[in-house]
């Protein structure tokens, strides 16, 4: 059961896919010193990477929570980064309701699994960790 977000109610939805991932920020914060913004654009299309933050640690938080819903989205459709399925396949948008929206590679793939593309996500920051969490769903 999941809760409706519009509704409050408890809704039957089926699960496909679930995938997890934990992303070190001083890993990713030396990352983006070291590579700047190349690291940024093989992850993300300008779109996306037009929504980070400008600078500073503000940016590598996003950037990291980015990294673990993209690669917690790759997990829950079953690819990893194989099979076509691009960084830039998995779009992650960083509102007050964090979502990850699949495209190309990655939508096909969810469909084959029997989704319509439909994904439930939890990006969170807990004891220097960045935690992506992303429900498939049918």
């Amino acid at each position: 059961m999941i809760s409706c977000p519009a509704t409050g109610r408890a809704e039957v939805t089926l699960v496909v896919g679930l995938g997890i991932d934990l992303i070190e920020l001083d890993r990713v914060a030396a990352a983006q010193s070291r590579w700047g913004e190349r690291l940024v654009r093989k992850l993300m299309d300008p779109p996306e990477a037009a929504r980070l933050p400008p600078e500073g640690p503000e940016r590598s938080l996003a950037l990291a929570l980015a990294i673990a819903g993209k690669e917690a989205a790759s997990k829950a459709i079953g690819t990893g980064w194989t099979r076509g399925v691009r960084w830039r396949d998995v779009e992650v948008f960083l509102d007050a309701a964090p979502r990850v929206v699949l495209r190309a590679a990655a939508a096909r793939r969810a469909h084959t699994l029997g989704s319509r593309g439909a994904t439930r996500t939890r990006l969170e920051v807990k004891d220097g960790l960045a935690l992506g969490e992303v429900w498939l769903l049918a």
